[in-house]
């Protein structure tokens, strides 16, 4: 620790976690009175990388300074805020803006797919942090389920820059690949532009709507999954899960996409594009829970959703998961998720809710088989 920095300003509480960069501690800044997050630059961890020499431990530090100053360039709802930076004892620290929530990959965990609201309003989040970023010329470089944090609120906030810089020609770094979504270019050692952030979206919306990314699994080498990436076509995500929007499908495969130039151009381009799936059909008025043949998003539904959602939130950690209160609360959800347009997260909510019933209450409990019963009504399409 640092013991300057323990008694000047920050106060540290306890490590939040460490990346490729460096370790991150939650801190409260005695000054304005506020909870943050505070990265400290690890160089001996950085020299793994690299080598013991002087000039080495020079240019990390310069690297890290100079993308400190970008990343506090980034002014974006979608992105962590930058606070301050500094120096004590030899040891260089980034403060940033403490977010309270949980990463993307909690909800995703033992291949989980999103419901399409979730999927339309969390991808178009990223992709509107990636456009402020890429404006000011900042690359991310990791974008994965882990980096991407769902705030209390329920909206995104782009997390662990630490792969990324200023868009410079003259350098490359092939570390720090994260491979099941890395773009063929990164894979190649490559340090790739803002069109790689897009694929490694690709790679991520692709799992929020299947439950899996494109190519490969944790199991898999980094060379087989690299492989992958440079050379196999995916499947499309419907032809994996029935009941995405077809929209949807062609822009995930168009994200995908080996060669740079044939991606979107831009992240506003894919927001645009996503929040075209929030439309409610002629044969699907608002209020009925008649199944759309389509799949869409009715954004009729989408504020009483992310309510529910947050209430859902504040119940489960107060009551756990299968109280009464909590319980009713999910069942509205899941039947506000299928009359908006999505009968397949309607079918993923209920059955998620049958089998936490059936493990807590045993299979021949009255709401085990009033979960199934509803799962079934909206598989048949029946209302």
């Amino acid at each position: 620790m640092v013991e300057g920095l323990i008694a000047g300003r920050y106060r540290l509480e306890h490590k939040l976690g460490s990346g490729g960069m460096g370790d991150v501690w939650l801190a409260h800044d005695r000054q304005l009175d506020r909870a943050v997050a505070i990265k400290f630059l690890a160089l001996d961890r950085l020299r793994r990388y690299g080598d013991d020499r002087e000039d080495s431990t020079e240019r990390f530090v310069a690297k890290f300074l100079r993308e400190a100053r970008a990343l506090a360039r980034i002014n974006s709802s979608h992105v962590v805020t930058v606070h301050d930076q500094g120096e004590e004892g030899g040891r260089y620290h980034l403060v940033m803006e403490r977010v309270e929530g949980r990463s993307l990959a909690k909800y995703m965990g033992g291949g989980t797919a999103l419901t399409l609201e979730q999927a339309v309003r969390w991808s178009a989040q990223v992709c509107e942090g990636l456009a402020d970023a890429h404006e000011v010329e900042v690359v991310h470089r990791d974008v994965k389920p882990a980096n991407i944090m769902i705030t209390e609120r329920g909206d995104v906030k782009l997390v662990d820059f630490g792969l990324a810089r200023l868009l410079d020609a003259t350098e490359t770094q092939g570390t720090g690949v994260t491979w099941l979504y890395a773009s063929h270019e990164r894979c190649n050692g490559e340090p790739g532009d803002h069109r790689s952030d897009l694929y490694s979206l690709g790679c991520v919306l692709y799992e929020m709507l299947t439950g899996r990314p494109p190519f490969g699994s944790d199991s898999l080498s980094p060379y087989v999954i690299g492989e992958m990436h440079t050379k196999a076509s995916p499947a499309a995500p419907g032809d994996v899960r029935p009941g995405i929007p077809v929209a949807l499908d062609d822009l995930v495969l168009h994200l995908l996409a080996k060669e740079p130039g044939n991606r979107p151009r831009d992240a506003l381009t894919v927001a645009r594009l996503i929040h075209q799936v929030k439309y409610a059909p002629a044969s699907v008025g608002a209020g009925t829970a008649q199944p759309a043949i389509v799949p869409h998003v009715n954004p009729d539904y989408v504020e009483r959703i992310r309510e529910l959602e947050r209430r859902l939130s504040n119940l489960e950690a107060v009551h756990g998961f299968v109280a009464p209160v909590v319980l009713d609360a999910r069942m509205t959800l899941a039947e506000l998720t299928g009359q908006s347009g999505d009968v397949r997260g309607a079918v993923l909510l209920y059955g998620d809710l049958g089998w936490d019933c059936r493990d807590a209450f045993g299979p021949y409990d009255t709401r085990v088989l009033d979960a199934f019963e509803a799962m079934t009504r909206w598989i048949s399409g029946s209302s």
